[in-house]
Protein backbone atom coordinates (compact mmCIF):
# COMPACT_ATOMS: atom_id res chain seq x y z
CA UNK A 1 0.00 0.00 0.00
CA UNK A 2 1.15 3.55 -0.97
CA UNK A 3 1.18 5.54 2.72
CA UNK A 4 0.18 9.19 2.90
CA UNK A 5 3.12 10.09 4.50
CA UNK A 6 5.99 7.98 3.85
CA UNK A 7 8.03 10.82 1.76
CA UNK A 8 6.67 10.38 -1.88
CA UNK A 9 6.34 13.40 -3.72
CA UNK A 10 4.55 13.54 -7.05
CA UNK A 11 6.00 16.47 -9.02
CA UNK A 12 1.93 17.70 -10.13
CA UNK A 13 -1.65 16.61 -9.31
CA UNK A 14 -3.67 15.52 -11.89
CA UNK A 15 -6.84 16.46 -11.11
CA UNK A 16 -10.21 15.40 -13.49
CA UNK A 17 -13.78 13.82 -12.87
CA UNK A 18 -13.45 10.13 -11.90
CA UNK A 19 -17.14 9.21 -12.30
CA UNK A 20 -20.18 9.99 -14.62
CA UNK A 21 -23.03 10.89 -13.06
CA UNK A 22 -25.84 8.33 -11.50
CA UNK A 23 -28.77 9.42 -10.08
CA UNK A 24 -31.25 6.91 -8.46
CA UNK A 25 -34.48 7.33 -9.98
CA UNK A 26 -37.10 9.32 -8.32
CA UNK A 27 -40.15 7.48 -9.49
CA UNK A 28 -40.64 3.82 -10.72
CA UNK A 29 -43.48 2.54 -13.20
CA UNK A 30 -44.98 -0.59 -11.40
CA UNK A 31 -46.35 -2.84 -13.86
CA UNK A 32 -48.13 -5.99 -12.03
CA UNK A 33 -50.34 -9.28 -13.09
CA UNK A 34 -51.96 -11.22 -11.05
CA UNK A 35 -51.61 -14.83 -12.58
CA UNK A 36 -54.64 -17.64 -11.25
CA UNK A 37 -52.74 -21.25 -10.82
CA UNK A 38 -54.88 -23.94 -12.33
CA UNK A 39 -53.54 -27.64 -12.40
CA UNK A 40 -50.41 -27.24 -13.58
CA UNK A 41 -50.76 -24.46 -15.65
CA UNK A 42 -51.25 -20.29 -15.21
CA UNK A 43 -53.71 -17.95 -16.04
CA UNK A 44 -54.32 -14.41 -16.25
CA UNK A 45 -57.08 -13.60 -13.77
CA UNK A 46 -59.17 -10.54 -14.71
CA UNK A 47 -60.64 -7.98 -12.71
CA UNK A 48 -58.79 -8.99 -9.57
CA UNK A 49 -59.25 -6.85 -6.70
CA UNK A 50 -55.73 -5.77 -5.07
CA UNK A 51 -55.12 -3.41 -1.95
CA UNK A 52 -51.82 -1.46 -2.36
CA UNK A 53 -50.09 0.34 0.31
CA UNK A 54 -49.80 4.17 -0.95
CA UNK A 55 -52.74 3.66 -3.95
CA UNK A 56 -55.42 1.89 -1.70
CA UNK A 57 -57.87 -0.51 -3.83
CA UNK A 58 -57.43 -1.01 -7.49
CA UNK A 59 -59.28 -3.80 -9.68
CA UNK A 60 -57.17 -5.18 -12.69
CA UNK A 61 -57.61 -4.57 -16.58
CA UNK A 62 -59.02 -8.01 -18.13
CA UNK A 63 -55.74 -9.37 -18.83
CA UNK A 64 -54.90 -9.35 -15.03
CA UNK A 65 -52.87 -6.34 -15.21
CA UNK A 66 -52.50 -2.75 -13.61
CA UNK A 67 -49.94 -0.60 -13.94
CA UNK A 68 -49.02 3.23 -11.50
CA UNK A 69 -45.89 5.04 -10.97
CA UNK A 70 -44.49 4.43 -7.39
CA UNK A 71 -43.24 7.72 -5.51
CA UNK A 72 -39.57 6.93 -4.30
CA UNK A 73 -39.45 10.15 -1.74
CA UNK A 74 -35.73 9.42 -0.50
CA UNK A 75 -37.03 6.39 1.45
CA UNK A 76 -34.63 3.68 2.61
CA UNK A 77 -35.54 -0.06 1.63
CA UNK A 78 -38.78 1.12 -0.20
CA UNK A 79 -41.03 -1.47 -0.23
CA UNK A 80 -44.82 -2.06 -1.29
CA UNK A 81 -47.43 -4.11 0.20
CA UNK A 82 -50.31 -5.56 -2.06
CA UNK A 83 -53.07 -8.36 -0.94
CA UNK A 84 -55.65 -9.87 -2.94
CA UNK A 85 -59.31 -8.90 -1.77
CA UNK A 86 -61.00 -12.28 -2.70
CA UNK A 87 -62.13 -15.15 -0.32
CA UNK A 88 -61.33 -18.09 -2.92
CA UNK A 89 -57.89 -17.48 -3.85
CA UNK A 90 -54.62 -17.46 -2.02
CA UNK A 91 -51.81 -15.39 -2.61
CA UNK A 92 -48.75 -17.82 -3.33
CA UNK A 93 -46.03 -15.25 -4.52
CA UNK A 94 -44.35 -12.91 -3.62
CA UNK A 95 -43.78 -13.92 0.00
CA UNK A 96 -46.66 -12.50 1.88
CA UNK A 97 -47.46 -9.79 -0.83
CA UNK A 98 -44.71 -7.98 -0.41
CA UNK A 99 -42.45 -6.19 -3.05
CA UNK A 100 -39.02 -4.49 -2.38
CA UNK A 101 -38.72 -2.00 -4.52
CA UNK A 102 -35.41 -1.24 -6.55
CA UNK A 103 -34.68 2.39 -6.98
CA UNK A 104 -32.50 1.74 -9.41
CA UNK A 105 -34.22 0.59 -12.06
CA UNK A 106 -37.53 3.31 -14.11
CA UNK A 107 -39.68 -0.01 -14.15
CA UNK A 108 -40.42 -3.04 -12.36
CA UNK A 109 -42.45 -6.14 -13.74
CA UNK A 110 -44.06 -8.51 -10.83
CA UNK A 111 -46.03 -11.50 -11.37
CA UNK A 112 -48.71 -12.51 -8.43
CA UNK A 113 -49.55 -16.23 -8.76
CA UNK A 114 -52.73 -16.97 -6.74
CA UNK A 115 -54.76 -20.42 -6.33
CA UNK A 116 -57.94 -21.79 -5.76
CA UNK A 117 -56.85 -24.19 -2.81
CA UNK A 118 -60.48 -25.85 -2.75
CA UNK A 119 -59.39 -27.09 -6.15
CA UNK A 120 -55.78 -28.35 -5.38
CA UNK A 121 -55.11 -32.06 -5.02
CA UNK A 122 -53.94 -32.80 -1.32
CA UNK A 123 -50.19 -33.23 -1.99
CA UNK A 124 -49.61 -29.94 -3.57
CA UNK A 125 -51.70 -28.30 -0.38
CA UNK A 126 -49.34 -30.00 2.02
CA UNK A 127 -45.89 -28.83 0.27
CA UNK A 128 -47.58 -25.27 -0.01
CA UNK A 129 -48.08 -25.91 3.88
CA UNK A 130 -44.49 -26.93 4.33
CA UNK A 131 -42.87 -24.21 3.00
CA UNK A 132 -44.88 -21.36 4.75
CA UNK A 133 -43.60 -23.42 7.78
CA UNK A 134 -40.19 -23.39 6.54
CA UNK A 135 -40.35 -19.76 5.72
CA UNK A 136 -41.92 -18.86 9.25
CA UNK A 137 -38.63 -20.76 10.79
CA UNK A 138 -36.43 -19.07 8.61
CA UNK A 139 -38.10 -15.27 9.69
CA UNK A 140 -37.86 -16.38 12.95
CA UNK A 141 -34.09 -16.66 13.00
CA UNK A 142 -33.46 -13.03 11.70
CA UNK A 143 -31.26 -14.05 9.49
CA UNK A 144 -32.08 -13.41 6.03
CA UNK A 145 -33.30 -11.06 4.64
CA UNK A 146 -36.22 -10.30 3.40
CA UNK A 147 -35.14 -9.84 -0.41
CA UNK A 148 -33.40 -12.91 0.19
CA UNK A 149 -36.72 -14.91 1.96
CA UNK A 150 -38.82 -13.61 -0.63
CA UNK A 151 -36.23 -15.39 -3.50
CA UNK A 152 -35.74 -18.18 -1.33
CA UNK A 153 -40.13 -19.12 -1.20
CA UNK A 154 -40.37 -18.02 -4.79
CA UNK A 155 -37.88 -20.63 -6.06
CA UNK A 156 -38.31 -23.40 -3.76
CA UNK A 157 -42.54 -22.34 -5.46
CA UNK A 158 -41.31 -22.76 -8.77
CA UNK A 159 -39.26 -26.36 -8.33
CA UNK A 160 -43.10 -27.49 -6.60
CA UNK A 161 -44.74 -25.84 -9.63
CA UNK A 162 -42.45 -27.76 -11.83
CA UNK A 163 -43.02 -31.05 -10.39
CA UNK A 164 -46.45 -30.37 -9.96
CA UNK A 165 -46.41 -30.39 -14.04
CA UNK A 166 -44.27 -33.68 -14.22
CA UNK A 167 -46.30 -35.29 -12.61
CA UNK A 168 -49.78 -34.57 -14.25
CA UNK A 169 -48.24 -35.56 -17.47
CA UNK A 170 -47.32 -38.89 -15.54
CA UNK A 171 -50.68 -39.04 -14.08
CA UNK A 172 -52.27 -38.60 -17.86
CA UNK A 173 -50.50 -41.56 -18.72
CA UNK A 174 -51.68 -43.37 -16.10
CA UNK A 175 -55.21 -42.47 -16.94
CA UNK A 176 -54.69 -43.58 -20.25
CA UNK A 177 -53.37 -47.14 -19.43
CA UNK A 178 -55.87 -47.51 -16.79
CA UNK A 179 -58.79 -47.00 -19.57
CA UNK A 180 -58.20 -50.61 -20.71
CA UNK A 181 -61.53 -52.82 -18.49
CA UNK A 182 -60.41 -55.09 -16.59
CA UNK A 183 -60.25 -58.19 -18.76
CA UNK A 184 -57.94 -56.81 -20.69
CA UNK A 185 -55.46 -56.28 -17.69
CA UNK A 186 -55.98 -59.77 -16.99
CA UNK A 187 -54.78 -61.09 -20.59
CA UNK A 188 -52.09 -58.29 -21.15
CA UNK A 189 -49.92 -58.45 -18.56
CA UNK A 190 -47.36 -55.59 -20.50
CA UNK A 191 -50.13 -53.58 -19.69
CA UNK A 192 -50.11 -53.89 -16.08
CA UNK A 193 -46.54 -53.99 -16.40
CA UNK A 194 -46.63 -50.19 -17.27
CA UNK A 195 -49.68 -49.28 -15.31
CA UNK A 196 -47.41 -50.37 -12.17
CA UNK A 197 -44.47 -48.79 -13.72
CA UNK A 198 -45.90 -45.49 -14.17
CA UNK A 199 -47.25 -45.77 -10.55
CA UNK A 200 -43.91 -46.19 -8.90
CA UNK A 201 -42.57 -43.45 -10.78
CA UNK A 202 -45.00 -41.03 -9.49
CA UNK A 203 -44.33 -42.66 -5.49
CA UNK A 204 -40.67 -41.76 -7.13
CA UNK A 205 -41.10 -38.64 -8.05
CA UNK A 206 -42.73 -37.23 -4.76
CA UNK A 207 -39.76 -38.55 -2.60
CA UNK A 208 -37.52 -36.70 -5.21
CA UNK A 209 -39.28 -33.36 -4.66
CA UNK A 210 -39.50 -33.55 -0.70
CA UNK A 211 -35.97 -34.14 -0.35
CA UNK A 212 -35.10 -31.65 -3.22
CA UNK A 213 -37.13 -29.13 -1.44
CA UNK A 214 -35.07 -29.97 1.21
CA UNK A 215 -31.91 -29.70 -0.07
CA UNK A 216 -32.23 -26.78 -2.03
CA UNK A 217 -33.45 -24.65 1.19
CA UNK A 218 -30.53 -25.69 2.81
CA UNK A 219 -28.03 -24.98 0.02
CA UNK A 220 -30.06 -21.42 -0.56
CA UNK A 221 -29.95 -20.15 2.89
CA UNK A 222 -26.21 -21.18 3.53
CA UNK A 223 -25.69 -19.20 0.31
CA UNK A 224 -27.80 -16.18 1.86
CA UNK A 225 -25.78 -16.12 4.87
CA UNK A 226 -23.10 -16.19 2.85
CA UNK A 227 -24.11 -13.06 0.92
CA UNK A 228 -24.79 -11.26 3.89
CA UNK A 229 -21.34 -11.66 5.17
CA UNK A 230 -19.45 -10.55 2.09
CA UNK A 231 -22.61 -7.58 1.92
CA UNK A 232 -21.71 -6.33 5.52
CA UNK A 233 -17.39 -6.43 4.72
CA UNK A 234 -17.78 -4.68 1.32
CA UNK A 235 -20.49 -2.09 2.60
CA UNK A 236 -18.96 -1.28 6.03
CA UNK A 237 -15.22 -1.04 4.30
CA UNK A 238 -16.70 1.43 1.11
CA UNK A 239 -18.78 3.47 3.46
CA UNK A 240 -16.21 4.08 6.02
CA UNK A 241 -13.26 5.03 3.18
CA UNK A 242 -16.12 7.39 1.95
CA UNK A 243 -16.56 8.96 5.66
CA UNK A 244 -12.46 8.93 5.60
CA UNK A 245 -11.69 10.41 2.19
CA UNK A 246 -14.27 13.47 3.14
CA UNK A 247 -12.67 13.89 6.26
CA UNK A 248 -9.57 14.41 4.60
CA UNK A 249 -11.15 16.78 1.78
CA UNK A 250 -12.52 18.74 4.89
CA UNK A 251 -9.11 19.47 5.84
CA UNK A 252 -8.18 21.06 2.87
CA UNK A 253 -9.20 24.66 3.36
CA UNK A 254 -7.60 24.75 6.45
CA UNK A 255 -3.92 23.84 5.85
CA UNK A 256 -2.21 27.61 6.36
CA UNK A 257 -4.00 27.36 9.69
CA UNK A 258 -2.65 24.82 10.84
CA UNK A 259 0.63 25.18 10.33
CA UNK A 260 0.27 27.62 13.10
CA UNK A 261 -2.29 25.51 15.22
CA UNK A 262 -0.85 22.51 16.41
CA UNK A 263 -4.25 21.11 17.53
CA UNK A 264 -5.46 21.00 14.08
CA UNK A 265 -1.98 19.62 12.59
CA UNK A 266 -2.91 16.74 15.54
CA UNK A 267 -6.16 16.27 13.41
CA UNK A 268 -5.23 16.13 10.24
CA UNK A 269 -2.64 13.74 10.82
CA UNK A 270 -5.12 11.70 13.16
CA UNK A 271 -7.13 11.44 10.35
CA UNK A 272 -4.61 10.48 7.58
CA UNK A 273 -3.60 7.83 9.60
CA UNK A 274 -7.70 6.36 10.79
CA UNK A 275 -7.46 7.16 6.25
CA UNK A 276 -4.51 4.64 5.66
CA UNK A 277 -6.32 1.63 7.24
CA UNK A 278 -9.42 2.08 5.81
CA UNK A 279 -7.72 2.51 2.48
CA UNK A 280 -5.39 -0.62 3.47
CA UNK A 281 -7.84 -2.81 4.07
CA UNK A 282 -10.03 -1.98 0.99
CA UNK A 283 -6.63 -2.54 -1.12
CA UNK A 284 -5.90 -5.62 0.92
CA UNK A 285 -9.51 -7.41 0.58
CA UNK A 286 -11.05 -5.90 -2.57
CA UNK A 287 -10.25 -9.01 -4.77
CA UNK A 288 -11.26 -11.44 -2.36
CA UNK A 289 -14.64 -9.24 -2.14
CA UNK A 290 -15.05 -9.76 -6.01
CA UNK A 291 -14.32 -13.28 -6.20
CA UNK A 292 -17.01 -13.53 -3.28
CA UNK A 293 -20.18 -11.62 -5.18
CA UNK A 294 -18.74 -14.21 -8.34
CA UNK A 295 -19.30 -16.94 -6.39
CA UNK A 296 -22.57 -16.23 -4.04
CA UNK A 297 -24.28 -13.86 -6.46
CA UNK A 298 -23.66 -15.24 -10.19
CA UNK A 299 -24.67 -11.63 -11.54
CA UNK A 300 -21.09 -10.75 -13.69
CA UNK A 301 -23.24 -7.06 -14.31
CA UNK A 302 -23.03 -6.77 -10.58
CA UNK A 303 -19.56 -8.23 -9.85
CA UNK A 304 -18.32 -5.90 -13.00
CA UNK A 305 -19.28 -3.13 -11.23
CA UNK A 306 -18.23 -3.43 -7.82
CA UNK A 307 -15.04 -3.69 -9.83
CA UNK A 308 -15.36 -0.52 -11.25
CA UNK A 309 -15.98 0.91 -7.83
CA UNK A 310 -12.57 -0.50 -6.41
CA UNK A 311 -10.79 0.96 -9.31
CA UNK A 312 -12.09 4.32 -9.06
CA UNK A 313 -11.40 3.93 -5.34
CA UNK A 314 -7.67 2.99 -5.40
CA UNK A 315 -6.43 3.53 -9.18
CA UNK A 316 -8.63 6.88 -9.67
CA UNK A 317 -9.52 8.75 -6.20
CA UNK A 318 -6.86 7.74 -3.96
CA UNK A 319 -3.62 7.52 -6.36
CA UNK A 320 -4.48 10.48 -8.33
CA UNK A 321 -5.80 12.86 -5.64
CA UNK A 322 -5.38 11.95 -2.04
CA UNK A 323 -2.44 10.65 -1.59
CA UNK A 324 -0.66 12.98 -4.26
CA UNK A 325 -2.32 15.87 -2.72
CA UNK A 326 -1.47 15.35 0.77
CA UNK A 327 2.12 14.07 0.49
CA UNK A 328 2.71 17.34 -1.35
CA UNK A 329 1.01 19.47 1.17
CA UNK A 330 2.56 17.52 4.06
CA UNK A 331 6.19 18.10 2.19
CA UNK A 332 5.53 22.04 1.91
CA UNK A 333 4.26 22.92 5.68
CA UNK A 334 8.04 20.02 6.52
CA UNK A 335 9.58 23.00 4.49
CA UNK A 336 7.87 25.56 6.45
CA UNK A 337 6.09 27.01 3.50
CA UNK A 338 2.31 26.92 4.73
CA UNK A 339 1.02 29.26 1.99
CA UNK A 340 2.30 26.81 -0.93
CA UNK A 341 0.97 24.09 1.03
CA UNK A 342 -2.16 26.11 1.18
CA UNK A 343 -2.68 26.99 -2.56
CA UNK A 344 -2.09 22.85 -2.91
CA UNK A 345 -4.82 22.25 -1.27
CA UNK A 346 -7.25 24.80 -2.21
CA UNK A 347 -6.42 23.88 -5.89
CA UNK A 348 -7.31 20.12 -5.15
CA UNK A 349 -10.10 20.80 -3.10
CA UNK A 350 -13.11 21.49 -5.67
CA UNK A 351 -11.89 18.39 -8.08
CA UNK A 352 -11.64 15.94 -5.08
CA UNK A 353 -15.22 16.99 -3.52
CA UNK A 354 -16.92 16.57 -6.81
CA UNK A 355 -14.95 13.06 -6.89
CA UNK A 356 -15.92 11.97 -3.72
CA UNK A 357 -19.67 13.11 -3.85
CA UNK A 358 -19.70 10.69 -7.32
CA UNK A 359 -18.05 7.77 -5.65
CA UNK A 360 -20.27 8.15 -3.04
CA UNK A 361 -23.18 7.57 -5.82
CA UNK A 362 -21.63 5.21 -7.36
CA UNK A 363 -21.26 3.02 -4.13
CA UNK A 364 -24.80 3.46 -3.18
CA UNK A 365 -26.20 2.09 -6.94
CA UNK A 366 -23.66 -0.83 -6.40
CA UNK A 367 -24.67 -1.49 -2.62
CA UNK A 368 -28.60 -1.26 -3.61
CA UNK A 369 -28.10 -3.60 -6.54
CA UNK A 370 -25.99 -6.07 -4.41
CA UNK A 371 -28.62 -5.75 -1.80
CA UNK A 372 -31.56 -6.25 -4.38
CA UNK A 373 -30.17 -9.54 -6.20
Amino acid sequence: MLSLKNGMVFGFLLLFPLLTHTQVVDFIDIHLTVLEKVGDKTRALPNAKLNISDEGEVITNTNGSHTYTYALRNKVNPEISISLLSEQHKMLKPLDGAIMVDPTREEMFIEFVVVNMAEENPEFKKRVNDLEKKISRLQYKNQLTKQQLSQLHATLLDTIFYFEGIKSALQAELASAQEINQEQQAENAEQRRMIEEQQNRIQDLESQVDQLTLDLTEALEARYLRQNEYFKNISTNLMAYLRKSKDIKDHLPNIKTYYRSPGGFKGLERDIDQYNKVYSTLDDEHLSYLEGVGHYWENPPIKKELEGVFDLVIKGLHLNQVFPTLNEVLLQLHKEKPGKAQKIASAAYEDMTININDLEQKVNRVLIKLRNN
